[in-house]
């Protein structure tokens, strides 16, 4: 028993247990949400990376391919490309109209995911972010492209994917 101070006759008591087992469900929750897996992502054949030297993993999320003569939204042909760029009855507005369609509807499906998990009924749901995964000899007007359509369609997190830079 502890004293409060002052006088003998007042003693306080702890009782432990409850902040034992607020540890250990604690314990339990970071050693089940920890992964030491590290994503890997298969680079499209034909494209080269630009070279980086961050080492960040990579979360699963939707991809965007920009190879060196078409574009791909998770491996489904979107647009054939012409001198490096998309054709003109694919662009709407400085974007990329048939990408914008695809990314709307994996926009939909994943606030319909993310709203069905959520116990709230007036969750929004989020839609995420994106892995650009883009050939180097590539103009930054494509990417923008790409990046102003991702985000009419409510990407608006981009993950780009770099080669990692040998020393």
């Amino acid at each position: 028993m502890a004293s409060a101070g002052g006088s003998s006759k007042d003693q306080l008591s702890l009782n432990l247990n409850p902040m034992l087992d607020i540890f250990s469900i604690l314990i339990t929750f970071l050693l089940m949400s920890f992964s030491s897996d590290p994503v890997s992502h298969d680079v499209e054949a034909g494209i080269e990376l630009p070279q980086s030297n961050t080492i960040i993993a990579l979360d699963e999320i939707p991809t965007i391919v920009v190879s060196k003569t078409e574009l791909r939204v998770n491996d489904r042909l979107i647009s054939t490309l012409e001198a490096g760029d998309v054709p003109v009855k694919d662009q709407s507005q400085g974007a990329i109209f048939p990408v914008y369609e695809e990314l709307k509807k994996l926009a939909e499906a994943n606030k319909r995911v993310s709203k069905a998990k959520s116990d709230d009924p007036t969750a929004k749901g989020s839609t995420g972010a994106l892995t650009m995964e883009m050939d180097k000899t590539h103009r930054f007007k494509l990417m923008k492209r790409v990046m102003l359509s991702a985000q009419q369609a409510e990407f608006v997190q981009f993950k780009l994917m770099v080669q990692k830079e040998l020393n």
